[in-house]
């Protein structure tokens, strides 16, 4: 470090709600009240409109809004400088396709004193930023106090396949310390990346860095928070809490000294995904503010045990009522497992047999078709009668469905369309069948939540007599390994991988040939909640028609 002065900054690491600006506002105005003492105060990325607007921002309620609240904050009386992040207009902007930038706004002593805006753009997995935004090509330190920081913009800081090196360009321009705002979604293991990405950066240029990311849920998307600092030697000084609002004031001093003593950071990706599931669901409740409650279908399986527990944790249980809807193929077992599992969750259990419904559908369809094979097309109407009367007790109560559909299924087109992918918010959408096996495990690492038998018994939709999953399916241990390739690397990669690991050809080539041909059913699913990096949704990109030979 070049300068030895201290200096005070409040890291704001909050929710904000999409399009409603005055909340925001609000929330960046009571900060700026709380926190008079300190030097300069950061909010997260896009903080003052929320994260993607998305075509919004063309709105022009949304852009008056905008520069309505700027104005507000800049007016607002403060001791300290503020970093906001929001988006700007240009009328230097050339490309008129892309009116806005992505930016940081300098606000010191009532005056905007300086506009950074983002330079490189992503256009990847959930990001669209091209669509919006313009380039920026300065890379100029702002002035706090005697120090010279460096402000980036999330994608500024990942920029190992971008020409431009925007850290790299801040520090030879003398900066002294870099801060970044984010909106940088959570999936499995992102803490480790990013700390990987911004230790190895503050190493390289000799500069501590501030990671402040967003936090909370926005459809599919789920912002975790876990903002840190590390100092020059690429060491973690100081880190806040994952997915919940923290507003912390840290030391410069402090957080740039070499030490021996770290946070902790011991993280589990079960935790953490329970966590993810939890806020992201919690947000979408409560930020609509339309919904009375959730309702979900219970079948005595791991799946929709999995989603209760959720739905009981992230809204109370008060909250949650699960049916159970028998016909002559369910078992006895299912139904008291499910039982168990709603005593224990302490929600409220309705059992609703449809089999005389579906008794009379089957006697209607017989007067107009004949006597027919029973077959998958039966089964998929036992999904539907109860789609329709789990969206009859939605309207009826206002309660959201939550659809209980898992990845592993979704995956293989295993699964009922307009029957058991009803609803408002998938919970397990996101996560392969294997591991919410095992999160259902650690669930239990205390105390039994989830019944025993739930987790032990074969899987089975129970649609027809003594029904297995793996009468259509293989094992989902190998399932989800063939699963988990194609979404990672793609149809025909690693083939040869993974027929070393005994998966026999032929399965592999089934599961792709039903990966490619349910595409249909995956682009009309209810809203997953993304875990992984390569989640069924917002970030992915494929036709419904197409013809790929797998041969």
């Amino acid at each position: 470090m070049k300068k030895k002065s201290n200096l005070k900054i409040c890291l704001a690491q909050l929710n904000p709600i999409v399009g409603d600006i005055e909340y925001n506002r609000k929330k960046v105005i009571n900060t700026i009240q709380e926190h008079q003492d300190v030097d300069l105060i950061v909010f997260p990325e896009m903080f003052l409109v929320g994260y993607p607007l998305m075509d919004h921002i063309y709105d022009p309620i949304i852009k008056k809004r905008n520069k309505e609240a700027i104005e507000k904050i800049r007016k607002k009386s403060s001791n300290s400088a503020i970093i906001l992040g929001s988006f700007t207009e240009s009328l230097n902007v050339k490309d008129k396709l892309h009116p806005f930038y992505n930016s940081a706004l300098l606000i010191q002593e009532k005056k905007i004193k300086a506009i950074i805006n983002k330079r490189l753009l992503p256009d990847y997995d959930v990001f669209n930023e091209r669509r919006y935004f313009s380039f920026d090509n300065v890379f100029s330190p702002i002035k706090i106090n005697d120090y010279d920081v460096g402000i980036l913009i999330c994608e500024d800081l990942w920029d190992e396949n971008y020409d431009i090196k925007v850290a790299k360009r801040l520090h030879d321009n003398g900066a002294d310390i870099l801060i970044v705002i984010n909106a940088s979604p959570y999936h499995i293991n992102k803490f480790e990346l990013r700390r990987e990405i911004v230790s190895n950066k503050a190493r390289k240029l000799s500069l501590p860095i501030i990671y402040l990311n967003m936090v909370g849920g926005l459809d599919e998307i789920v912002y975790d928070g876990s903002s840190f600092a590390v100092n020059e030697y690429g060491e973690i000084t100081f880190k806040m809490n994952s997915f919940e609002e923290q507003v912390k004031v840290v030391d410069m001093m402090k957080l740039t000294q070499k030490s021996g003593s770290h946070p902790n950071l011991e993280k589990n990706w079960r935790k953490d995904i329970l966590s993810a599931l939890k806020l992201n669901l919690y947000d979408y409740y409560h930020k609509s503010g339309i919904f009375e409650g959730v309702v979900l279908g219970l079948s005595g399986g791991i799946d929709s045990a999995f989603t209760a527990y959720v739905c009981a944790k992230a809204l109370g249980s008060e909250k949650v009522t699960a049916i159970m809807m028998p016909t002559r193929f369910t078992s006895q077992e299912s139904i008291d497992d499910a039982k168990k599992l709603c005593s224990n969750l302490n929600i409220k259990y309705i059992v609703h047999s449809i089999d005389d419904l579906f008794e009379k559908y089957e006697n209607s369809i017989e007067d107009y078709l004949g006597t027919l094979k029973f077959d998958i097309a039966d089964e998929n109407l036992q999904a539907r009668i109860r789609a329709t009367l789990l969206m009859y007790y939605s309207n009826k109560f206002n309660w959201l469905l939550i659809s209980t559909g898992n990845k592993s299924e979704i995956g293989v087109g295993y699964c009922t369309l307009y029957g058991d992918t009803n609803g408002g918010k998938n919970i397990p959408g996101d996560l392969f069948k294997v591991q919410i096996y095992d999160i259902c495990e650690y669930i239990n690492k205390e105390i039994e939540i989830i019944p025993k038998n739930i987790i032990l018994r074969a899987p089975t939709a129970e649609l027809r007599e003594d029904q297995k999953d793996t009468d259509s399916l293989p094992p989902y241990e190998i399932l989800d390994k063939i699963l988990e390739n194609i979404t990672k690397k793609g149809i025909g990669s690693d083939v040869e991988n993974l027929t070393k690991q005994g998966i026999d050809i032929n399965t592999i080539k089934k599961i792709e040939q039903l990966y490619l041909s349910s595409e249909y059913k995956r682009r009309q699913l209810v809203q997953t909640i993304k875990v992984s990096e390569t989640a069924f949704g917002i970030g992915r990109k494929y036709p419904v028609l197409k013809r790929v030979n797998i041969e």
